[in-house]
């Protein structure tokens, strides 16, 4: 089903259900609403102000009728409210159930089936933490680590607790007696506000703003950037629980203008458990066939003489979460090379004139999905590195400065004392977040220049990264190139990236490699947003792990002296 933008609302801040009916809750408006698919109903007429500012929403049917629970402004309240209230004027507080000691967001009510008896659970970004609630008394029963930082909204189905956190932009499915994560899904947009379980699938909502060309013909400069609100719903999809399933093939003929079901793996995966007992994992989310186009335009600032001129652009990967479908050489033809298990395409571009131009590339169809880990440091504790990757992974082979003091200082300073792989990992990414601010660079200075200066780009953070990780004893490796525009509403049209892009991987012994993003997704102030640390969403491309992404096999000028790169993407459809 598609997603459902009702208008006439600011921001949906809960999603409940009745029956066969879809509720939500506008806190800014105050509103609450029947969402339709071509309507909205508004509900609760006569009592809009009451509502305005409130936090959760669930439904609670008995028979014919039904009940709503709320969390209104004022802090710890919490209201049960007969439904044939909300038709008629009059005030509300007769039906406070009880008051909570500390303010809540999302509410959840789960009856024993056996019993009868009531569970009320209730997210606390104040404290946070998740609270199981004595809904006739106000007590807190029990409390359960919140699974984010940001602002929660929860749903209770079975045994799973369902909580979304707006900053994490994750989705967390949790085991309702004990708070145990099981799994763990990042949410295709921006502000997950609301959850419920709908017609069979679970529903989303979302919340944010959105920036757009205001027109004012009447000013002297008639274009100009505003804001407007966004808020819809949509399904939460999830790719099934088995492994993206990736086959070798020696054939190198398979690449380079033959589709086929099953592409030449391009970088060999070490094979991870979807499961350990009942968690996940790993979770793929939100699928979309896009295509990658990128070529070089032979411009050179100097016109010269280049002899034998031979070009390397590496090629799109399959790994557990990108897919290769079809990949076709743009311009010239290309011979397959392998790297490092990944393949690069070669150009043997001959002897370039002064005033020579050439045009040549590749595009590929690629399957991309959201990926997040539920990984836990216990998961690793006994960890042992395999010794080729220690030999590999551990080195300094970038200009990364792992010899200087400052690098190395930071280093033993990052960790402090902690001896857990993952948790050293963690503690690295804070640090550097810590130390650094981000901003766009020309050039990429190496990680004790950076560290120096207190600032960086994507590239930069990723060169700081990696000198102390690998200096941890955590092998680690970069991987790039793009990021796909988060349009997929703009099916078909062409979107240009607005720069390219780069990130890490770490290993883990038994689980393999997992990403990390560098820094543009996690600014703020501690505790940092994890939402892509073990995690990517579907904009990313993931084409050079390791290996360098372009070459050229001269020395007498540079690739950005020589040529310009034409990047496009077009979203081809969801999957």
């Amino acid at each position: 089903m598609a997603p459902l933008q009702p208008l006439g609302l600011v921001a949906l801040e809960g999603l409940a259900t009745w029956g066969d009916r879809l509720l939500g809750l506008d806190r800014v408006r105050g509103y609450l609403v029947e969402i339709q698919e071509h309507n909205t109903l508004l509900l609760n007429p006569h009592h809009v102000h009451s509502f305005q500012g409130a936090y959760g929403l669930w439904v609670e049917p008995e028979g014919d009728q039904a009940w709503i629970w709320l969390s209104p402004q004022q802090e710890g309240q919490i209201l049960r409210i007969p439904m044939a209230a909300l038709q008629e004027p009059g005030s509300l507080e007769a039906f406070q159930v009880c008051s909570c000691p500390c303010p809540i967001e999302g509410i959840a009510l789960w009856i024993d089936p056996h019993t009868g008896n009531r569970y009320l659970y209730a997210t606390c970004y104040k404290r946070g933490k998740i609270l199981q609630l004595d809904p006739s008394r106000g007590l807190i029963v029990q409390e359960m680590p919140a699974p984010g930082v940001g602002r929660e909204q929860i749903a209770v189905q079975g045994d799973y607790l369902w909580v979304s956190d707006r900053v994490e932009e994750t989705i967390y499915v949790l085991e309702r007696q004990t708070g145990r994560e099981l799994a763990r899904i990042l949410t295709p947009s921006p502000g997950p506000t609301g959850l419920a379980y709908w017609r069979g699938q679970l529903w989303v909502a979302y919340a944010h703003e959105e920036a757009y060309i205001h027109d004012n013909p009447n000013a002297p400069d008639p274009l100009s950037v505003a804001l407007r609100d966004k808020t819809w719903v949509a399904p939460l999809r999830l790719r099934p629980l088995d492994p993206l399933s990736v086959h070798s093939s020696s054939d190198p003929s398979d690449v380079g203008g033959i589709e086929s079901k099953d592409p030449p793996i391009a970088c060999p995966v070490v094979f991870q458990p979807q499961r350990l007992g009942e968690r996940a994992t790993y979770t793929l989310s939100h699928g979309y066939r896009v295509e990658l186009t990128y070529v070089e335009e032979i411009a050179q600032e100097e016109p010269r003489f280049l002899p034998d001129l031979v070009w390397r652009i590496a090629l799109p990967c399959n790994s557990l979460r990108q897919r290769v479908r079809s990949l076709h050489w743009v311009g010239l033809p290309f011979e397959v090379e392998e790297q490092s298990g990944q393949q690069v395409a070669v150009f043997s571009l001959g002897s370039l004139g002064a005033h020579e131009v050439r045009l040549f590339g590749w595009r590929a169809v690629l399957d991309l999905y959201s990926i997040k880990y539920c990984i836990d440091p216990l998961d690793v504790e006994a960890a042992v590195l395999p010794r080729e990757l220690r030999d590999r992974y551990l080195v300094d082979d970038d200009y990364l400065a792992m010899d200087t003091s400052i690098v190395r200082e930071a280093a033993r300073l990052a960790v402090g004392s902690e001896t857990n792989l993952l948790r050293k990992m963690l503690n690295i990414r804070a640090y550097v977040y810590d130390k650094l601010s981000y901003r766009v660079t020309s050039r990429i200075d190496p990680p004790d220049e950076v560290l120096r200066r207190g600032s960086g780009s994507c590239g930069e953070y990723v060169g700081v990264l990696l000198a102390l990780a690998r200096l941890n004893g955590i092998p680690c490796r970069t991987v790039g190139r793009y990021k796909c525009p988060p349009h997929p509403e703009l099916k078909g049209i062409p979107l240009f990236p607005q720069y390219n892009h780069v990130w890490i991987e770490f290993y883990l012994p038994g689980w393999g490699w997992v990403p990390m993003e560098s820094n543009p997704d996690d600014r703020g102030e501690r505790p940092y947003s994890q939402r892509y640390f073990m995690g990517l969403p579907w904009t990313h491309a993931e084409i050079a792990k390791g290996i360098p992404f372009e070459t050229i096999n001269t020395d007498q000028a540079s690739i950005g002296e020589l040529a310009i790169n034409h990047v496009q993407f077009r979203i081809l459809e969801e999957i």
